[in-house]
């Protein structure tokens, strides 16, 4: 068995909501950042962990998919029960504005924080990202965007050349973990949800960017 620790990334942005009516406030959105950590040699349990949930609970784990909250609480409740993961959060401090490429802007100074404070303190070595690249819609160019971010942080000697990242689809199902607690998160921090979160939060460390 391995023991190199690998994060699996994926993100989660939700609007803010109003506290009297709950509708969205149009207050900006919450963006967040999550990274589920696993040791290499654990990676073969936690996909069949996640398989074998995802088969008795009958629908993919995907947070933003799942159409009730029903779904949402045996999802949660699954990836609570799974061992050998912990998740770190990186989040805005304050909700950021729609348009002017905010989300892009936001996404690059999250991941900034994560590789460094990943490799640096996390003791993390590679990092499997949800790819973004969307042909049917010409946005060929974003998985480019995240390397560039590392190798910005290479070329400052921030993060070693020693620290990876790749991408995958939703077929990498340890991204599902990454996905719920994104999810839930931004849930909590919008006021959409906060019962989901703390089912979570003691395996959460979250690192507020500014």
């Amino acid at each position: 068995m391995t023991t190199d620790l690998v994060a699996f990334i994926d993100e989660s942005k939700k609007p803010v909501r109003d506290l009297n009516t709950g509708k969205v406030s149009g207050s900006g959105d919450y963006y967040v950042v999550a990274s589920a950590v696993v040791l290499d040699g654990d990676m073969d349990y936690q996909r069949a962990e996640l398989n074998r949930l995802q088969t008795k609970l009958g629908f993919d784990l995907h947070y933003g998919d799942m159409k009730s909250d029903t779904r949402r609480r045996q999802a949660v409740d699954g990836i609570a029960a799974i061992e050998n993961w912990d998740a770190y959060v990186f989040e805005t401090e304050s909700p950021i504005r729609a348009g002017g490429g905010a989300e892009h802007y936001a996404r690059a100074r999250l991941l900034r924080q994560a590789f460094s404070y990943l490799e640096g303190q996390a003791g993390v070595s590679r990092a499997v990202l949800e790819t973004r690249d969307t042909p049917t819609k010409g946005l060929f160019d974003l998985n480019a965007k995240d390397h560039l971010v590392l190798r910005k942080l290479n070329d400052k000697a921030e993060v070693s050349r020693r620290f990876s990242i790749d991408h995958h689809d939703k077929s990498e199902l340890i991204l599902a973990i990454a996905d719920i607690v994104a999810g839930t998160r931004t849930d909590w921090l919008c006021w959409k949800n906060r019962e989901f979160y703390p089912l979570l939060g003691h395996r959460v460390t979250v690192r507020p960017c500014p």
